[in-house]
């Protein structure tokens, strides 16, 4: 009766354990048992399992299961699944009945028993794509009760049936799915589903929304600790999914849909990502010098536009973008800024030749001249003033633009209507860490600046990280993510320094005093971090213990569902990569073993033996060596005698320049060891 709206999640805890406690039957049940049997009940997770399942031969059922709302499959000798103690007790069982069908081959019967096993695994609201073939969709259905059944008198066959929903609204082609010839049940990836959905909505049947697992575990993660990191062996998609998943988290919450159109449509994908990487400030501003000789700025307030001509600094014309804010100078003989323009078309072929289109928005009355300039400490270091204006086109940087902006409207209020606030940086920053990345990038430092004919002098800088958390404190109802891949190649205690503190969750905003330039900084909670980590270079045990602590961690394993039913030749790639990373996992530790994105194409598991040959030359081959440090011994054991001759301490290179044989020899390998059970 108590009102437990208010409660924090301790409160709750407590008193939903003491509860369950009272039952006498969960008395003496663990916290993970009774955990195990909540989420078992009432998963908070809102995702549901999406598989295709093929009701017979080239759908030849399909008519039977539409009619009476289920979907069969064979494999009758098990009988019924639900007789079994557990699932290693079936696969036991199954191994025996389909030894001589399947060769005795140890992976292969794993692998269907897992197929058919996923049967009794599915629950109400799961998803079940019944297919035709590789390329066509029958219908989308939703699991509904009684879920799994063995039905021995539905026919004369395939008596193990799952109760299903069935809309045929989203029967099509779908781009072709070679696995699904090789597989009766597997499970689809949320992107083909999603495209599949597409047809009529960004729903299933009723109304169902599907995202992404992982997304929703990366989200949860995020919204917990601020910072995650994604880690695992090279080749398991790390940066493919970070880079997904901050499109889809950055557009999800106001914009669902174009969310899901992103993660389906490769172009929207790409036109995402760059605008969600352009600021409310991003408007760069550029100071143009004019010589009366030519042409003065009094044409420009005369005629409203004009072409300004190419010439130098060459190297910045094509930067030049429509809405850039224009400073334009005077050389002669004012010696002093007098216009604000726009930037109405960037640099291309004109009637007047190759330049660039100006529009007149301010001319500047008094403005500052160039000895006055020279005597400012930050504009004489800018790169106008460090060629003394002799050129016609020059970049600011933001610091200089926001500055030389905020003089002109000290005399001109008007003008800030022509100009926006802020960094130029967008919700999504995306950052590659390296050796030598340093505190000074990241947060602030010293910068060697040219003064031109004094030589270099130092000039205190904002880091990107400093720069991203203004952006974002400006703007607090607005999600920033700051994407850092490879964040483990720097030294990330030096990198952060004193913010390491900052980053939990709980001390955002929290203001410190920068070392060097005395500043008062905090990190706000609408900043987030996503890092991705290869541990095949660096395992996350390296890492500093107060690091560790301050990030959430996903591991990224290989995925060899995603293999599943493709082939190469007589090479089932599930069972090469799953023999594989056996033999690594046993000799270097799991974390080294090869990822699945090495045999992947599109999606789709590899089928050509010449991309697949080369794959592994180019880049599964130098992994193993390097694994290896040539040790021939090690290596034939990765690969066996064909391939390797460890007598010789060499590898056989007419087998493994030759597709074919490459590719035999390691299906001949594999099926005379056979990956570990």
């Amino acid at each position: 009766t108590e009102d437990m709206a208010h409660w924090d999640v301790v409160h709750l805890n407590r008193s939903l354990l003491r509860a369950l406690h009272e039952i006498p039957a969960l008395k003496d049940w663990t916290t993970d048992e009774l955990g195990q049997l909540l989420y078992a009940w009432a998963d908070p997770n809102p995702t549901h399992r999406v598989v295709k399942i093929a009701p017979g031969e080239d759908a030849r059922l399909w008519p039977d299961c539409l009619e009476k709302g289920y979907v069969r499959v064979g494999w009758d000798k098990t009988g019924d699944l639900r007789e079994y103690e557990d699932k290693s007790a079936f696969k036991a069982r199954f191994a025996e009945l389909y030894a001589e069908e399947y060769k005795a081959h140890t992976a292969t019967l794993s692998r269907k028993a897992n197929e058919l096993w996923t049967l009794v695994e599915l629950e109400p609201g799961d998803i079940v794509i019944a297919n035709q073939g590789i390329s066509k969709v029958l219908a989308i259905g939703k699991v509904v009760e009684p879920g799994y059944r063995w039905l021995p008198d539905c026919g004369d066959e395939y008596f193990h049936t799952v109760a299903v929903e069935w809309d045929t609204r989203y029967a099509q082609d779908v781009s072709p799915q070679p696995r699904w010839a090789l597989t009766t049940v597997s499970p689809l990836t949320v992107t083909l589903y999603q495209q599949i959905l597409a047809k009529i909505s960004g729903s299933g049947p009723g109304n169902l929304p599907v995202e992404d697992p992982l997304f929703l575990k990366i989200s949860q993660a995020l919204e917990r600790k601020g910072q995650v990191i994604l880690y695992g062996p090279p080749g398991t998609g790390k940066t493919y999914i970070a880079r997904r998943f901050a499109v889809w988290w950055l557009l999800n919450e106001k914009r669902p849909e174009r969310a899901r159109q992103a993660l389906i449509d490769a172009a929207a994908f790409r036109y995402e990502e760059r605008r969600l990487g352009v600021g409310l400030g991003s408007q760069r501003v550029w100071w143009f010098v004019a010589n009366p000789k030519e042409w003065s700025w009094d044409r420009l307030f005369k005629d409203g536009q004009v072409i300004y001509r190419y010439g130098r600094l060459q190297r910045n014309y094509p930067l030049v973008r429509p809405g850039d804010l224009v400073v334009g100078y005077q050389s002669h003989p004012d010696k002093r800024i007098v216009a604000l323009a726009q930037v109405a078309k960037g640099l291309a072929d004109t009637a007047e030749g190759l330049g660039i289109e100006l529009k007149h928005l301010k001319a500047i009355s008094n403005g500052p001249t160039y000895e006055e300039l020279l005597q400012d400490p930050l504009l004489s270091l800018s790169e106008p003033l460090r060629n003394r204006c002799q050129g016609t086109l020059f970049a600011l940087t933001p610091d200089e633009a926001q500055y030389l902006l905020d003089l002109l409207a000290e005399n001109q209020p008007e003008i800030r209507a022509h100009f926006t606030t802020g960094e130029g940086i967008g919700s999504l920053t995306v950052v590659t860490f390296h050796p030598s990345y340093s505190y000074e990038d990241f947060v602030e430092g010293f910068r060697p600046v040219d003064t031109g004919a004094s030589g270099l002098t130092l000039r205190l800088e904002d880091g990107l990280f400093k720069r991203i958390c203004r952006e974002a404190q400006a703007h607090p109802q607005q999600r920033y993510l700051v994407l850092i891949d490879e964040i483990n190649r720097a030294n990330l205690a030096k990198v952060f320094g004193e913010l390491i503190t900052l980053l939990e969750h709980d001390k955002r905003d929290l203001v410190v005093s920068l070392p060097q330039s005395k500043e008062s900084f905090s990190i706000p909670p609408n900043l987030f971090l996503l890092g991705t980590m290869n541990t095949a270079d660096r395992s996350i045990k390296l890492l500093d213990a107060a690091l560790r602590r301050r990030f959430a961690f996903l591991e990224m394993m290989p995925e060899l569902d995603l293999l599943q039913g493709g082939r190469v030749g007589e090479l089932a790639l599930d069972d090469f990569l799953d023999g594989l990373n056996e033999r690594i996992a046993r000799r270097e530790g799991r974390e080294k073993q090869i990822g699945h994105a090495f045999l992947l194409d599109a999606g789709q598991p590899l089928n050509d033996p010449a991309e697949f040959a080369r794959r592994f030359r180019q880049e599964i081959l130098p992994l193993l060596q390097e694994y290896c440090y040539d040790d021939y011994a090690a290596l034939g054991e990765y690969l066996g005698p064909k391939l390797v001759d460890k007598e010789r301490q060499m590898i056989r290179y007419d087998v493994l320049e030759n597709d074919e044989e490459l590719v035999q020899a390691l299906a001949e390998f594999l099926s005379q060891r056979g990956p570990a059970v």
